[in-house]
């Protein structure tokens, strides 16, 4: 480890002594206005009326140890993930709020991956198939976006993997770290004739902090881009993700961490809970533009999931299911100078054959559930772009989504539960950008956003019956931003926003001491989110890049009463209030490199009633490298060290957990990793 230490301390001070700079510093900031697709719309950001940030390739990979798309996330304001090391209940992000009461995976948030949802029409994501290492852009929409893309959308998460390069290549990195993590990647990218493409295979393995912690995944990405004319292209997009094993060593007490931090709960280790999860998606991608002003795309798509986990406790603790969910979307892209609009519908279908069995110490025992359960959503929308004047865009979007629901009860033992849900949802959203210099933008937006329960939501009935819980209702809100947006000369660049959310039916999670590690679901009455979200991005000379950012979230309850007790003003759970984020990249011509990061993350609450809160925390990380190039090939052996303010913190909090275990420890003190990448 001193070796280590002092291996980044030299770094740093080869960087600071750097007389000039590098093209791939240059490009780790986006400083100047960019295209973002993530709006439908494909527009520089500073002329859309959202709060818009951008993760580049640089930003995502270089000398990360890729283990988790949390390393990229903490890099945008306004996001906030937790759970990046229990890959059993996979990453948790929350985007103003949306998404913070998940138990496992991403609930609230559309996720797309080169266009395709990964979100699947119930508003369920998961990064089980997202490789950090394959990714060439993340782009995150701020805000709610129901008008856009419908059902679950209070914030887009728009992922794009690396395009095929005309240029064949061929890349190999293996990284090796603490706790046993293990990670080589091989990918490639070529084109012959008027076929481009990319493919990429990645292993990852850990044995985790915890017993009870270790995983195994296997992600493979294939991009195939044909043109068939100059006005016809058609791209294919096979995703393929094999998780082997993830195991769930469960939460503690604050008494437990403070007595061993490094435990398992004893019950996990019991009935083995972790998760086996296999998933491969397809899906099709046809672009025809007929003239400069007209523009046809068609998408389709299928995935395949299937999952198996074992929660821990005996009464239907091992759950299994197999997913199929698929769908299309067609949309006409009509533009000319002053005015653009699209026209297109969405259509997704979704069924989950969802099955529980006693879990016997890690075996499965009698089979206490099984139910269908299909989740049909048709949504069309319009929307619109106009520019009255030089300097004033309008925006304005509506969505209308026909929503079926279904639960098929196939165990009747106990009576047939089986029932339906409908919904149709109008969701408007109107917004305004004016631009007084060509560095400026001011914008502003209200939109309406819906959310209903996931099926496994549903699903989780407090009453251990099949069907649907009757009594929760979806999510619905009001959503208010301001903002600006600066850029002066390629070198700096601001954004600031100003956001207002009034929820009704905020959905909750909770837990019962009759199924502890279970999650179930309950309509809190109403609520209001507030905050700011500040970025600043300075570009200097000599490749010095420097990111700061901030966010604000005031989150509280309004009218919410529990077990007859008053909850008004009470904060939300699961957020923190304050979050500050800086990096400062620093690059030499000689192909060294060196990048420090350090994030503050104030207290959060972790259970309505009792009001239990964990304590804020500082995190600090370093990592660096140097790229050799020769004519054909390149080497570039990195190393990076996380957490080297040894701070005491939480991976994860489990919300209202019962028996008060809420916490999820990580390591409270720095880890390393180190790894090279040669590339031809």
């Amino acid at each position: 480890m001193r070796f280590i230490q002092v291996f980044f301390f030299q770094l740093l001070y080869s960087c600071l002594v750097a007389q000039t700079t590098s093209s791939d510093t240059l490009r780790s900031v986006e400083v100047a206005p960019v295209t973002v697709s993530a709006a439908r719309f494909e527009s520089k950001d500073n002329r859309l009326p959202y709060a818009v940030s951008i993760a580049n390739q640089y930003q995502i990979q270089k000398g990360q140890a890729q283990r988790s798309l949390q390393e990229s996330l903490v890099m945008l304001p306004g996001v906030f993930s937790m759970n990046a090391d229990n890959f059993s209940q996979d990453l948790r992000i929350s985007i103003r709020g949306f998404g913070a009461r998940s138990a496992f995976g991403i609930r609230g948030v559309r996720l797309l991956v080169d266009g395709i949802p990964e979100s699947t029409p119930d508003g369920t994501a998961d990064v089980d198939n997202v490789d950090a290492g394959a990714l060439q852009r993340i782009e995150l929409l701020r805000g709610a976006a129901a008008g856009l893309y419908g059902n679950a959308s209070g914030g887009v998460l728009n992922l794009t993997t690396e395009d095929p390069t005309v240029q064949p290549f061929g890349e190999v990195q293996t990284v090796v770290g603490s706790f046993g993590f293990r990670r080589i990647q091989a990918k490639s990218g070529f084109s012959v004739g008027k076929l481009g493409t990319f493919i990429s295979l990645s292993h990852n393995q850990a044995e985790g902090y915890r017993p009870q912690s270790d995983m195994q995944q296997t992600t493979l990405n294939l991009k195939m881009r044909y043109l068939l004319t100059e006005k016809t292209k058609i791209q294919l997009l096979v995703n393929y993700g094999n998780s082997l094993y993830a195991h769930d060593p469960g939460g503690l007490t604050l008494a437990q961490t403070t007595t061993n931090r490094q435990q398992a709960r004893a019950a996990n280790v019991q009935f083995d809970a972790g998760e086996t999860v296999a998933q491969g998606r397809a899906g099709l991608v046809l672009e025809q533009r007929f003239s400069e002003k007209h523009t046809l795309k068609l998408t389709a798509f299928a995935t395949t999931r299937s999952f198996s986990n074992r929660l821990a406790f005996n009464n239907g603790g091992w759950v299994a299911f197999g997913r199929v969910y698929g769908g299309g979307s067609a949309i006409w892209h009509f533009k000319t100078q002053k005015y653009r609009a699209q026209i297109g519908t969405d259509i997704n279908n979704q069924r989950d054959q969802r099955q529980r069995f006693n879990n016997i110490d890690g075996k499965k025992g009698a089979q206490t559930f099984d139910q269908t359960e299909r989740y049909n959503s048709t949504g069309i929308f319009g929307i619109q772009e106009y520019m009255p004047f030089k300097k004033w865009i309008v925006s304005a979007s509506t969505r209308l989504d026909i929503l079926r629901l279904r639960a098929n009860d196939h165990f009747q033992s106990d009576g047939d539960q089986s029932g339906t849900r409908a919904y149709n949802r109008f969701n408007p959203m109107m917004g305004v950008v004016f631009l007084p210099t060509s560095a400026i933008s001011v914008y502003g937006n209200i939109a309406s956003n819906f959310e209903t329960p996931t099926l496994n939501e549903l699903s989780a009935n407090p009453s251990n019956l099949g069907g649907f819980n009757p009594d929760l209702k979806p999510q619905e809100s009001v959503n208010v931003e301001l903002g600006t947006k600066i850029r002066f000369n390629d070198k700096v660049s601001i954004d600031l926003a100003f956001f207002q959310i009034d929820l009704r039916n905020e959905l909750v999670a909770y837990q019962l001491a009759t199924a502890p590690g279970r999650t179930f679901f309950r309509n809190a009455g109403k609520s209001r989110r507030q905050g700011i979200e500040t970025a600043l991005n300075l570009s200097f000379t000599k490749g010095l890049a420097l990111t700061l950012h901030y966010t604000y979230a005031d989150f509280r309850y309004r009218q919410y009463e529990l077990q007859g007790v008053r909850l008004d003003g009470h904060r939300q759970l699961a957020q923190p209030r304050s979050v500050v984020y800086g990096a400062l990249q620093w690059a030499h011509t000689s192909g060294f490199y060196v990048i420090a990061q350090v994030q503050y993350q104030s207290s959060m609450y972790v259970h309505d009633l009792q009001q239990v809160k964990t304590d804020g925390y500082t995190l600090g990380s370093m990592r660096g490298g140097i790229t050799l190039k020769r004519k054909k090939w390149q080497i570039e052996p990195f190393a990076g060290a996380n957490n080297i303010f040894h701070a005491a913190y939480f991976n994860n909090i489990l919300i209202n957990a019962v028996g008060d275990r809420f916490f999820e420890p990580a390591p409270d003190f720095a880890t390393f990793y180190s790894g090279i990448k040669v590339r031809l």
